[in-house]
């Protein structure tokens, strides 16, 4: 079974797969600068290590506009996840979940590849991204929420041991998902898609 270290822009969270915490605002940014956090031996979220193997995407809206930007980076077991928004109001403000889904496709008004159903925005992504041999709660693809500001703009950074580069391209490839704001009536519409690779 896969164990979940996730560190959070700001501070340090060891996980169990039946916990999943949120970061949120500018708050627990401030708070990474003060003298009281906890040690962990998971490397930096603010650079990655030399050599590390690094994976992006291109979040785009249904309609074709460019949101968000995520890149991966790969270095001494674990994946250091950064998406970042563009400041040009196409996000409503508040947390916004973040996942890896299963399948590389981000299609406007598709149906999900396996589970069949309804037709929606980038429901070609398919469900949540399990890894090889982990079958538990939380899922593999879960990354912490991302906040965004009153300008559309927010960024966040969740290291993780849950997959690796190798897992993320293998079969059909996987595409990175941002939610509505959580709480309000798009909290599960998938608002932007992007397809997870090299270039």
């Amino acid at each position: 079974m896969v164990s979940y270290d996730q560190i959070r822009l700001g501070s340090v969270s060891m996980l169990k797969p039946s916990v999943v915490l949120a970061a949120m605002s500018l708050a627990a940014a401030l708070s990474a600068c003060s003298s009281h956090q906890p040690s962990s031996t998971a490397p930096s979220s603010t650079s990655a290590a030399a050599g590390a193997q690094k994976l992006s995407a291109q979040l785009h809206t249904a309609d074709g506009r460019a949101v968000a930007t995520a890149t991966f980076e790969f270095a001494n077991g674990y994946a250091t996840v950064t998406v970042k928004t563009t400041a040009d109001h196409i996000l409503t403000p508040g947390l916004h979940g973040v996942h890896i889904h299963e399948t590389g496709k981000c299609e406007p008004n598709s149906v999900d590849p396996m589970m069949g159903g309804p037709p929606g925005d980038f429901q070609s992504a398919g469900m949540h991204y399990q890894a090889p041999g982990h079958t538990g709660q939380p899922p593999s693809g879960d990354l912490s929420s991302l906040p965004v500001q009153n300008d559309g703009s927010g960024s966040v950074v969740t290291v993780t041991n849950a997959f690796t580069r190798d897992d993320l391209l293998a079969g059909n490839k996987t595409a990175i998902v941002v939610h509505g704001a959580e709480g309000s009536p798009d909290a599960e519409k998938r608002i932007a898609c992007g397809v997870i690779g090299t270039g």
